[in-house]
């Protein structure tokens, strides 16, 4: 294990031993500013994380970065199930950047799964995404993904385009590592265009070695070595295919990952016509497990050398072996296009159920409109109907009444003089209303009106209404507080019933702005709704405010 790897889990138990608690979302800053150039060192450190002890924000971005930094060090998940949460959180809180990142990772796993088509779709979005969040850093990454699986599927003339994009956005961020790994696809692009482009292809090579040396990037440098020997071995040149294989084995820190440059050297050994020692290196890579493609590639070296050696029988071996990889290759591959297959019939009827749901969802809306339309027409003529017979008897009684006006009495009755009855009238002292308002402070409409009023001070909008019933519950309350003001206002004043109510709102010793509030009418509207009823039912008032008038009344 690297010094790192102790250094960190020594930082990790001297944060357990102290009394205080440990700061874990800045160690999944650390793990996230370690991922790229040692993420061995951030896996370690984002395991000696507990995601219990982290808030459910932290918690997501921990499991990302987890699976993030397993994937850098080659442990590809069996599918992308473990992110779906984790990019449905985001989404749902609306960080675009760690939904894109999220995504991402996804489509790198896809692809490493063979699952191109759906891979590209989904770096397509994540594009879109990192542009729409402005990180330049993770767009140029993008672009360079996206290059990568058009050059995978013979698609060069856009590789390469894209290939410089990523290139220009790498410089322009400062990635060094993003400038390496594409310098190295680019080289890997090049060499798959024919011969003309080999010593272009060595230029951008040679350059990304003596950058990746500089910078100390050994993972990058000894890729970029790998790529150099590959590119050799197709120039025919043995001994530089074979120094700069060997330079690839020894700067690659992991001997379970040393496969692809021990099928390198046993490649430039058979260059060579060194048959025993690219044996031994041939069967050293078979052994180490590696991916179908570079079996099969070993397989089929292996089998020439025997072949070349005269071993017919090893050679039938190595043959079926080699025959029985491809196999495996074609099967997962047609695996890849079941599964690719599937999920377009699945999103197909997604859509399909989509659509079907939408248009029950229309039909339905349409069929409550045509009820609402012949309603409001079957009340319309209602009203018409009932409008028509009251327009009929109104003019039948005032036919009558003229019929009676115009006849002349046939008898003259004598004039009976009645005396003045004078009925004592009952006086009410002046009420208390600064009592009144107390007893209604008390009361859970009054509690309302405050709620209307706070919320509309700070937000200028309404949560809840001062409905009709509200303003009628108000003057039943202040009736009974007030021994019947409201009844004796009625009969004294006949007021309607929403001048009433409008009275009533005076009588809590508001504003008239508060009033407008409560009504949702406009300040200028109530004044000149309270000099009317002034002028029309309070004629002596003077220039007396309404509120004033009514609580004079006795």
């Amino acid at each position: 294990m690297k010094l790192t790897h102790y250094l960190l889990l020594l930082l990790c138990l001297c944060c357990l031993s102290c009394g205080s608690r440990t700061d874990y979302p800045n160690l999944l800053v650390k793990a996230d500013s370690l991922i790229d150039a040692r993420p061995d060192s951030a896996l370690t450190l984002l395991h000696s994380i507990p995601p219990s002890a982290l808030e459910e924000g932290d918690r997501m971005r921990h499991r990302l970065l987890t699976v993030e930094a397993e994937c850098r060090n080659g442990q590809m998940p069996a599918s992308d199930s473990l992110l779906l949460p984790v990019i449905d959180y985001f989404h749902r809180t609306g960080d675009v950047f760690w939904e894109a990142r999220g995504e991402y990772n996804r489509g790198y796993i896809l692809h490493k799964l063979r699952q191109s088509g759906q891979a590209l779709e989904i770096f397509q979005r994540v594009k879109i995404q990192m542009e729409q969040c402005g990180n330049t850093w993770w767009l140029g990454r993008t672009y360079g993904r996206i290059a990568y699986i058009y050059h995978s599927q013979g698609m060069y003339s856009q590789a390469d385009s894209l290939y410089r994009k990523t290139e220009q956005l790498a410089v322009q961020v400062g990635d060094t590592a993003l400038w390496l790994e594409t310098l190295d696809r680019r080289s890997v692009h090049l060499i798959a265009q024919g011969e003309e482009h080999y010593r272009e292809a060595e230029t951008l090579l040679l350059k990304a070695c003596l950058l990746a040396r500089q910078k100390k990037l050994v993972k990058y440098q000894s890729n970029c070595m790998e790529t150099l020997s590959l590119l050799y071995s197709y120039m025919q040149d043995g001994e530089q295919a074979l120094r700069c294989a060997r330079e690839a084995w020894r700067l690659e820190p992991d001997t379970a990952r040393r496969y692809m440059s021990s099928l390198l050297i046993g490649e430039a050994h058979y260059k060579l016509n060194h048959y025993d020692s690219a044996m031994v290196w041939l069967e050293r890579t078979v052994a180490c497990r590696p991916s179908l493609a570079v079996r099969s590639a070993a397989y089929m070296r292996l089998a020439d050398i025997a072949e070349e050696q005269g071993d017919a029988e090893k050679a039938l071996a190595y043959q079926k072996k080699y025959q029985q990889t491809e196999n495996e290759l074609t099967e997962q591959s047609q695996v890849t296009e079941i599964r690719l297959t599937e999920q377009v019939q699945t999103h197909r009827q997604e859509q399909s159920q989509m659509k079907r749901l939408i248009l029950i969802c229309l039909a339905a809306i349409g069929a409550l409109a045509v009820c609402i339309v012949l309603l409001l027409g079957r009340r319309a003529k209602e009203r018409k109907r009932l409008r028509g017979q009251m327009d009929a008897l109104m003019k039948f009684w005032w036919r009558e009444h003229r019929v009676l006006l115009s006849a002349a009495p046939s008898v003259v009755e004598p004039e009976v003089l009645l005396l003045p009855f004078n009925e004592p009238k009952e006086v009410h002292p002046l009420i208390d209303f600064d009592d009144l308002v107390g007893h209604l402070r008390e009361t859970e409409l009054y509690a309302k009106v405050t709620r209307i009023l706070s919320y509309h001070q700070s937000y200028n909008d309404y949560e809840e209404h001062f409905t009709v019933e509200d303003q009628n519950e108000l003057l039943n309350l202040i009736n009974r507080f007030t021994d019947g003001f409201i009844t004796r206002l009625e009969k004294q004043v006949s007021l309607s019933e929403k001048d009433l109510r409008f009275c009533g709102l005076h009588l809590l010793g508001l504003s008239t702005q508060d009033i407008a509030i409560l009504l949702e009418k406009d300040r200028s509207g109530v004044y000149k709704r309270q000099k009317r009823l002034l002028h029309q039912y309070f004629p002596d008032a003077g220039d007396e405010k309404l509120e004033k008038v009514l609580k004079s009344i006795k």
